[in-house]
């Protein structure tokens, strides 16, 4: 596994960039090794932040075969109340003010605070579980993906293959650790022990660019709003000669913002991929290669290497249907509790992902849309994936939510009048069936993500 020793010297390469300071990879492990020297098979939360005693907690976890379970280091104190009281860890990772209830201070690495269960629980847990990461971010819900190492593997060495990914290669943490997309960034940094810079910046910042230009920084990887973000940023000549990569994923962006960077890094030889996931796939499960980007705009692409799709329960007199992706890297499944640790693999190699698509006879997936994002209004089935999209690829600025009966469309003021029309000329629901609500900000989750649970119970949808 890539998070052991190489016998190549490779551990003498720089790995983290964070201020002035640079750390080998020998450094972090040597670093992790001293968290977990004394410590016993168990579940351990880190409280993440993006800085190295994170990154060489995560990874001594991994070396010494505690089970790392992930969780934003800003987490509320409740929220990491409900999951200590689920999983009962033996240890926890994080400052000094974050001890909670029940747990002593056993040893600190640099500000990083390992503390200790007073009266550990004994639970049993699966042979191949390797690590826990949440499923909704910080909403207090405790159910977590269980993934293997096997899982972790497979799908970096899939993702660095068709990255062409090598040791010269400089990423940047734009996105956290406890996102599976971001920790994946780490994964393929470290697969082939390349170098990542350290950061906590918004891209607005404009120091971060002066820093990712004196890193050399190679790959940017980003989700919608990243890239929403970036349109209004002029890259600088030395930013763009340094570049070999960008990849997007974590949700969709319009297909004409999609041209627009396939484009734009296209004519500075950039390559820009369009990714899809999900957290059970560890997290990774198709691509469009860049030379196929604008003939399939609006796909996902096709399958990782070493993965296969294919499409069940499809509506009937069209193609679309639930997207069920099969590969080595599928999570062994859920955990809502330490009781479900000692399962083994309910998959089975095989992910119903949820999401409704097609696949066009080249292989590539188009996303339409969520089988839980489906209402009906007075009866009619509607997608509203597919009501937001058609309003954002109009130009609209928009998040649609909605119940049984009751679509509520949340719109910026200067969308408005595209909004009226679209809904106008596309659909035909019932008036009394939909709300324009004037929206200047949206919710987003923690990995910057739309938040529908969010906007739904604002305007009490939900029950």
């Amino acid at each position: 596994m890539f998070w052991q020793d190489y016998s190549d010297g490779a551990e003498d390469r720089v790995f983290l960039i964070e201020g002035e300071n640079h750390y080998r990879y020998s450094d972090i492990f040597r670093l992790g090794d001293e968290f977990f020297a004394h410590a016993t098979r168990a579940v351990a939360i880190i409280l993440c932040d993006r800085t190295h005693l994170s990154v060489a907690a995560y990874f001594g976890a991994l070396r010494h075969g505690v089970v790392p379970l992930l969780l934003d280091g800003s987490i509320k104190r409740p929220v990491l109340s409900s999951t200590i009281q689920a999983y009962a860890p033996r240890y926890i990772i994080g400052d000094l003010d974050s001890v909670p209830d029940g747990y002593a201070v056993a040893r600190q690495v640099g500000s990083k605070v390992f503390f200790e269960r007073i009266a550990p629980v004994a639970y049993p847990l699966n042979d191949d579980l390797a690590l826990l990461i949440p499923t909704s971010g910080s909403t207090g819900d405790p159910k977590c993906v269980r993934l293997t190492g096997r899982n972790i593997e497979s799908c970096t060495r899939s993702i660095v293959e068709y990255l062409s990914f090598t040791p010269e290669r400089v990423t940047v943490s734009l996105l956290p650790f406890h996102y599976s997309y971001g920790l994946s960034v780490l994964h393929n940094t470290a697969f082939v022990r390349g170098a990542m810079l350290l950061t906590e910046q918004s891209v607005l910042e404009k120091d971060l660019w002066t820093r990712m230009e004196e890193a050399g920084v190679t790959d940017i990887s980003g989700v919608p709003f990243t890239f929403e973000t970036l349109r209004r940023i002029r890259l600088s000549d030395k930013i763009l000669n340094n570049l070999r990569c960008v990849t997007q994923a974590g949700g969709r962006l319009t297909p004409a913002l999609t041209q627009h960077f396939w484009q734009y890094f296209a004519d500075h030889g950039v390559r820009y991929f369009t990714m899809y996931g999900q957290t059970e796939a560890a997290p990774r499960i198709s691509y469009v290669p860049p030379e196929r980007a604008l003939e399939k705009l609006g796909s996902v692409g096709i399958p990782i290497p070493g993965g296969k799709v294919e499409i069940v329960e499809a509506i009937q007199g069209g193609g679309d249907g639930e997207l069920v992706y099969e590969g080595r890297n599928v999570s062994m499944g859920y955990a809502t509790s330490w009781g479900d640790l000692a399962q083994g693999d309910c998959f089975g190699g095989r992910l119903h992902t949820g999401d409704l698509a097609r696949i066009d006879s080249d292989g590539f997936i188009t996303i339409v849309g969520r089988k839980k994002r489906f209402i009906k209004l007075h009866g009619i089935s509607v997608n509203l994936d597919h009501v937001e999209s058609t309003l954002r690829n109009a130009g609209a600025t928009c998040m649609v939510v909605g119940k049984e009966n009751c679509m509520v469309i949340c719109v910026q003021s200067e969308s408005m009048d595209i909004v009226q029309a679209v809904m106008k000329d596309n659909f035909n629901f019932h008036p009394t069936a939909v709300r324009l609500e004037i929206c200047e900000s949206f919710p987003l989750t923690a990995s910057h993500k739309p938040d529908y649970t969010a906007l739904s119970q604002r305007y009490k949808l939900t029950t």
